[in-house]
């Protein structure tokens, strides 16, 4: 399939930008917002109807990203180049750590920790091999704070924040800027459902909030990292 040149009045491409679990609000803005950056994006899901709805102008791939050969196959150089790649797919629980689903817990970490760290190996070769590049990961002001009733997800996040900077690490100095991204209460998914969500959404962070700064991130200067940003309601 044939990726539309990007919006941009003449700006030469950036290149090709992953944006994994672009099927969530957030994950829709995103990668929205990199295609107007210059990027030719590719939205992988799980919904590939759902996605081609949302994210027109963009290639999408339908990828399980639990599924090492899902993501394999879908890494393959036919887009282009790598240059960004951005892991947005997340799962959320709210639950007592004594009455949570274990099928649900594993399903938090299969997602949001396993399955990025299995996305980053396979992508780093890539992002490498185009460097300089970026890899940026969604993480949440979980990753960096612990709250009651959503033990898994806070777990996942933390070690999410770990995975940035062991991987930032090892691939700067190649590179390779490796940034995390750590919004707070967001209007979108969860969040909604929580007393303030429902009584004053718009007090929350929007998506495009969001896609603002993993923009931010990804676009850096070759020879700049922004290596976290932590972003809130303002007010919190």
């Amino acid at each position: 399939m044939t990726v539309p040149a990007p919006d941009g009045g003449g700006r030469a491409p950036r290149g090709r930008a992953v944006v994994v679990g672009a099927s969530s609000l957030i994950g829709t803005a995103i990668a929205h917002r990199l295609r107007r950056g210059g990027w030719a994006v590719e939205a992988w899901g799980r919904d590939p109807d759902d996605l081609a709805a949302r994210v027109p102008g963009c290639l999408v791939r339908q990828v399980d990203v639990t599924r090492r050969a899902d993501v394999e196959r879908a890494l393959r150089p036919e887009g282009g180049p790598l240059t960004a790649l951005v892991y947005a797919a997340g799962v959320f629980d709210w639950a007592d750590c004594d009455r949570a689903d274990p099928d649900t817990w594993q399903e938090v970490f299969d997602v949001n920790l396993t399955a990025a760290a299995g996305v980053v190996r396979l992508a780093a070769p890539l992002l490498l091999e185009h460097a300089p590049s970026s890899l940026v990961l969604l993480g949440s002001t979980a990753a960096h704070r612990s709250f009651a009733h959503n033990a898994a997800y806070v777990a996942s996040k933390h070690g999410l924040l770990g995975l940035s900077e062991a991987v930032r690490a090892e691939l700067g100095p190649r590179g390779v800027a490796v940034s995390i991204v750590n919004p707070g209460m967001v209007a979108a998914g969860a969040s909604l459902l929580s007393d303030r969500g429902r009584e004053d959404p718009g007090s929350l962070l929007q998506a495009q909030d969001v896609a603002e700064a993993v923009h931010y991130a990804a676009a850096a200067p070759a020879h700049a990292c922004i290596s976290r940003i932590d972003l809130a309601p303002r007010g919190d």
